[in-house]
């Protein structure tokens, strides 16, 4: 990973947390690790009122920074279990651009504090704000114990142990694979991809292992019927099995994917599907609806015209 940019949450001269990421940049001399200094990005404490101003100039220029780097390592001290309202404040400023300004990018968090524990409980926080601002935690290390476990002087830890532990969570973070997240719209128009080639297995790892499938109708079924409920991974396969044994499908168009509030993913087209059991020809316009969670359809809900599939569905005798 090229460009990692490092950052101490406290605004204390004297910050020890700072001094742990220094640690780090001379303990992994071969990344490209830049310590900035929060301090120098000054902002009043953010109030819609003074956002109504104008974004400070500081600020603009972080989030220029933030957005050339390839990955992020945050060092908070911890006040009264919380993160520093110094870094709070900066961040707030941040999310003033977008709120995911971490841009999915890798993140390690460490911490450091005179007392055992390390300042763990405010990492804990952090670990699971950092996701809903863009960030992917890769990983996570809190030194405790500071005065005992760190030299000043050479600026490293002189704790074999504690050594192995941030080595671990280092190299967790800097070696793995950056993919970017995909979007919601991204998700659903893999399985549409997956769905017209074919691909039954690709549909269904696009599917979360407790999806909630909603075919036509909202209620119990048997287990040959087409239209209901169906329920986890395991009963998107017995959907989709049920499609193949009872249509060849002729054309399926998608013609809009947009992407609502809460994780809501609107999709319509049409379809013309060949009734196998009696060799008529079933097109409709279809609706579907997805909620995607974890880069997975956690809810589908598919709505078709129920009508002509009973007209398709009727076998006619000379």
């Amino acid at each position: 990973m090229k460009n990692i940019l490092a950052f101490s949450g406290s605004n204390s001269p004297e910050s020890i947390n700072e001094k742990l990421i220094q640690s780090v940049i001379g303990r992994y001399p071969e990344y490209e690790i830049n310590l900035i200094d929060l301090k120098q990005f000054e902002a009043p404490i953010y109030a819609p009122s003074i956002q109504a101003t104008g974004i400070p100039k500081s600020i603009q220029d972080l989030y220029a920074i933030f957005k050339d780097s390839d990955g992020f390592i945050i060092a908070s001290p911890e006040h009264n279990g919380l993160p520093t309202t110094f870094l709070k404040n900066t961040l707030d400023w941040l999310s003033v651009f977008t709120q995911q300004f971490f841009g999915e990018k890798p993140v390690l968090l460490l911490s450091t504090s005179p007392g055992a524990t390390g300042a763990k409980t405010q990492l804990a926080l952090l670990e699971k704000l950092v996701p809903i601002w863009g960030g992917q935690v890769r990983g996570t290390y809190s030194l405790g114990s500071f005065q005992d476990n760190f030299n000043l002087q050479t600026t490293t830890i002189n704790n074999i142990e504690e050594i192995k532990k941030l080595d671990e969570a280092f190299y967790t973070f800097a070696e793995a694979e950056f993919k970017p997240k995909k979007t919601n719209t991204e998700v659903v128009r893999a399985y549409f991809d997956a769905f017209q080639q074919g691909d039954l297995d690709g549909v269904l790892n696009v599917f979360h292992p407790d999806c909630y499938i909603v075919s036509v109708k909202e209620e119990e079924r048997l287990k040959e019927q087409l239209h209901g409920i169906y329920r986890s991974r395991k009963e998107a396969r017995q959907f989709l099995n049920n499609i193949v044994s009872l249509f060849e499908t002729k054309e399926f168009i998608v013609e809009t994917i947009v992407e609502a509030s809460n994780n809501l993913v609107i999709a319509k087209g049409s379809f013309s599907h060949l009734v196998k059991s009696s060799g008529k020809l079933f097109n409709s316009h279809w609706v579907q609806l997805c909620v995607v969670e974890d880069e997975m359809i956690k809810e589908y809900r598919f709505y078709e015209d129920s009508a002509a599939l009973v007209e398709a569905s009727t076998v006619e005798f000379a």
